[in-house]
């Protein structure tokens, strides 16, 4: 009895010390006692992150992806919506299954190529929406390329808010400490979410966050490498919710992501090369994607579960059915088929860029036709609408040939703009193109031809009634364009212009006379023609030192460069070619960079002058960097590099200038603390312009502007001694740009 009591009594202790021995033990062997301080543990992360960011220098992996889809809300809208799926009818789940190769290279360069691909999708070999959230480096400043600021940013406590939630133990990490991170504001470029941090080498074990990027809401849970391994500091499971809704549409899904690492590197690069073209070698694999659904029982790491295999086996059953009626009806098969993609196409052209690809004749390509989002406003140019039209062709041994034609109409000016440009790529490892365009250009403004009549002519004559101001542009340009080293590039051409007057005036008239009595005058009749025509060669340079580049197809793709590009670009005009009239040489000299100062904050600025010298009957003064361009291709976006407030009289007005623009651009500058609708702001831009010129001393101009995924907008002050103060503004849409 005694021992039967004692065995009672010795199973009875155990049964409760061992609970405590198994918490405890870890906490006596781990030989200290847990941080309690919330700024004691950010403090020894902000030490640790800058230098795991930087660990992994290349790696290759294998990932599997499988994306679950739900159409939670649909209206006739929804096969208008770009970056959504092609759906059917009566069916609101689909399942994708890629498989794909990653190869990583230090800094931010991933590599993927997809190999095989299965799903209930039609015509979609992408996983929709969040393919970047697959890319995610915890440790930098930004977890989404340049979106999304990291909770483990240096700084980042003016951003966010950190509290120590709970402290376990493990045997892989001794202390686990759970933190969570809660915006300050409620900008979209921060996220709320928690991670657990071990403390023996203070890496993350998980990482979870949540927030909004544009249309997108997502929820996002990270499980990181084994602490000790080669993949601690690398994901090796993601587990993703994401929505997209867009005019009372939405659809949802989850995204469930593996990665097999089968080479990692943390030995940094000791020789400075610029050629990253091993960077980009599953980019430059010219083999093409795999749809099979039998390579994925032995590619698929995640089994499916029940109600996935319904998935796949309805969508076996619809695919049997949809072929037994096109057995027995193929023409009503065929005319569904086209009108299903009637429509589909007709969202991409209403709504985004759309592109056709036609075997064997090239790739069509435009911007959409009725669009409000191409519209554009300012002060100083009006209301303003663009259309792009693009074609393609490559060829097989890389060579290639390129058509654009860009379209514009002013609606204030009443003035419709138009140019042509083709280009045909026939050294593609030397940047040699051979280009030639045709324009109407810009209605361009010289006062310098009633000043040189008004000096030669009688005082009788009614200049006012002349209307010599405006004139319209018909351009002509063929240039060849070659790299002779890396970065360095000779642009040789010729230009001809072809500029009459809006407005001709009309010699029989008595208005062409203050005084009807006097008879015409033959050398004021000599001096006005009817067309001014110029014909000028030009070379211009191009350098741009430390250029990166990858080759690709026997192509050299260039990337960017930490160094600015210096241009110097020459032109003189020659008399009596094609009727050419005006003698002039003209030279201008720029300086252009982008610095980055942080991940998502830049410092873009432009320097440059130039001017006209051996004039000799020149009327027309054009600048190759200084003018009032209506078809605008922007600089570093449509609203920086260019003066807002100018009168468009002014660059043609002086036969040199002197111009700066910079931009500086960065989030949570002005607006972080300011209300809810603060958070669709991306990025915040301060703008200094400085312009002299021959009667302009100085042009000032100082704005301020803010950028969203739906539109970019900026206010600007200018001041200068002609029309002192001035106001003006910029706005342009870029949903979807």
């Amino acid at each position: 009895m005694k021992i039967s009591r004692f065995h009672s009594i010795l199973s009875h202790a155990i049964r409760h010390l061992l609970p405590l021995i198994l918490i405890v033990f870890p906490l006596v062997c781990h030989g200290q006692t847990p941080i309690t301080s919330i700024d004691t543990l950010m403090s020894r992360l902000y030490t640790a992150a800058p230098i795991y960011k930087d660990t992994i220098q290349e790696f290759r992996a294998h990932m599997y992806v499988r994306a679950l889809l739900n159409i939670d809300q649909k209206n006739f809208l929804f096969r208008y919506l770009p970056q959504v799926l092609h759906s059917d009818k009566d069916v609101n789940q689909y399942l994708l299954e890629t498989y794909r190769d990653i190869h990583y290279t230090y800094p931010s360069i991933y590599d993927q190529k997809l190999r095989y691909i299965n799903g209930t999708l039609r015509d979609h070999k992408h996983i929709p929406g969040v393919i970047n959230y697959f890319n995610v480096n915890i440790y930098k400043s930004y977890l989404v390329g340049d979106a999304l600021l990291s909770p483990l940013a240096p700084k980042s406590t003016r951003h966010y808010t950190y509290r120590l939630d709970s402290i376990t133990t493990d045997s892989l990490s001794g202390y686990l400490y759970h933190i969570s991170f809660i915006p300050k504001n409620k900008s979209y470029q921060l996220v709320r979410g928690h991670m657990a941090v071990n403390d023996r080498s203070w890496s993350i074990r998980s990482f979870f966050f949540e927030g909004r990027s544009d249309l997108l809401r997502f929820k996002c849970h990270i499980k990181m490498g084994i602490p000790g391994c080669a993949t601690e500091f690398l994901p090796e499971e993601y587990d993703i919710e994401a929505s997209y809704a867009l005019a009372w549409n939405k659809l949802s899904g989850r995204y469930r992501a593996r990665l097999d690492y089968t080479e990692i590197k943390t030995e940094k690069q000791k020789t400075k090369d610029y050629n990253l073209s091993a960077s980009f070698s599953l980019k430059c694999d010219p083999s093409a994607y795999e749809y099979n659904k039998n390579r994925f029982d032995s590619l698929r790491p995640i089994p499916l579960e029940s109600y996935e295999q319904v998935i796949f086996k309805d969508y076996q059953e619809r695919q049997e059915k949809q072929e037994e009626q096109a057995k027995a009806d193929s023409s009503i098969h065929k005319k569904k088929k086209r009108s299903d993609k009637f429509w589909k196409y007709m969202g991409n052209i209403f709504i985004e860029d759309y592109k056709w690809n036609v075997n064997n004749l090239g790739t069509f390509r435009c911007t959409p036709f009725v669009n409000p989002l191409l519209l554009s406003y300012s002060k100083s140019n009006g209301l303003a609408y663009r259309q792009d039209l693009r074609y393609s062709k490559n060829f097989r041994n890389a060579q290639s040939i390129y058509f654009r034609t860009r379209l514009g109409y002013n609606f204030t000016r009443k003035e419709f703009y138009w140019q042509i440009t083709s280009n045909y790529n026939y050294a593609p490892m030397r940047g040699g193109n051979l280009e030639f365009s045709v324009g109407n250009g810009n209605r361009i403004y010289n006062s310098d031809v009633l000043e040189d009549i008004q000096s030669m002519a009688d005082t009788a004559i009614n200049f006012d009634f002349l209307n010599l101001k405006y004139f319209t542009d018909l351009n002509f340009q063929i240039k060849n364009s070659i790299e002779l080293f890396n970065g360095f590039n000779l642009i040789t051409g010729v230009t001809l212009h072809r500029r009459t007057p809006i407005d001709p005036p009309d010699f029989s008239s008595a208005d062409f006379y203050k005084v009807p009595s006097l008879s015409p005058g033959n050398v004021i009749m000599g001096l006005i023609r009817k067309e001014y025509i110029s014909f000028a060669p030009n070379i211009r340079i191009e350098w741009t030192p430390g250029l990166y580049y990858y080759i690709s197809n026997r192509k050299k793709i260039r990337l960017n460069s930490r160094y600015p590009t210096f241009i110097l670009d020459y032109e003189r005009g020659l008399n009596h070619v094609f009727g050419s009239t005006g003698v002039y040489e003209r030279l201008e000299a720029e300086v252009q960079q982008t610095v980055q100062l942080g991940v998502r904050s830049k410092l873009s600025y432009r320097i440059g002058g130039g001017g006209f010298t051996n004039q000799n009957e020149t009327y027309f003064v054009d600048f190759a960097n200084l003018r009032n361009n209506n078809l605008p291709e922007g600089w570093t976006d449509d609203i920086g590099g260019r003066f807002q407030n100018l009168d468009s009289r002014w660059y043609n007005a002086s036969n040199y200038y002197f111009r700066f623009n910079t931009i500086l651009e960065a989030p949570f500058m002005l607006l972080r603390h300011i209300g809810k609708y603060t958070g669709h702001i991306r990025n915040e831009r301060l703008y200094l312009n400085f312009l002299t010129m021959h009667h302009l001393p100085a042009h000032i101009e100082v704005g301020y502007g803010i950028g969203t995924f739906i539109f970019d907008t900026g206010l600007f002050l200018s001041y200068n001694r002609t029309s002192r103060f001035g106001v003006g503004y910029k706005f342009t849409f870029e949903l979807f740009n």
